[in-house]
């Protein structure tokens, strides 16, 4: 197997954020699919969600478990997130993306970005750390990021 991402490679890595945005999302008529987040995720997956302006780093479990009860108390009544351009490199058996999403909560919506280190196990690529944070009036995404 050559050191340089093939292709299929690149196709593959480029497809795991916009399924997992897809899987965390839900509304009144679809609940989050936690499988399907599952299974873009390393089972030892550290997430970092930049919301508070502090690295507040979690497992996955943690994760699912904070989203449904925002989800069950009401907080949140719907949730979506849409990758809106991405970069990628990488070598060998890892890789990063930098994606670049808008998100809608509760009608509300905000671009952010993620970035994300994905290994390639067992054959497929798979997220083993995530953070990811919003923009900010006062802080705009950078126009590379665009």
């Amino acid at each position: 197997m050559s050191a340089i991402l093939s292709p299929a490679d690149i196709e593959e890595i480029g497809a795991v954020c916009p399924r997992l945005y897809e899987a965390v999302g839900w509304d009144d008529g679809k609940a989050p699919d936690w499988d399907a987040f599952r299974a873009c995720c390393h089972p030892n997956i550290l997430l970092v969600p930049m919301g508070s302006g502090a690295a507040t780093p979690i497992g996955i479990e943690d994760f699912i478990a904070g989203m449904e009860g925002q989800r069950s108390s009401g907080a949140v009544s719907a949730l979506s997130e849409v990758e809106t351009g991405r970069k990628i490199e990488g070598y060998g058996n890892f890789a990063s993306v930098r994606s670049r999403f808008v998100a809608t909560v509760n009608g509300t919506s905000r671009r952010g970005v993620t970035f994300a280190h994905l290994v390639r196990e067992q054959g497929r690529w798979v997220i083993v750390a995530t953070g990811w944070e919003n923009e900010r009036e006062d802080e705009p995404l950078p126009a590379e990021f665009d």
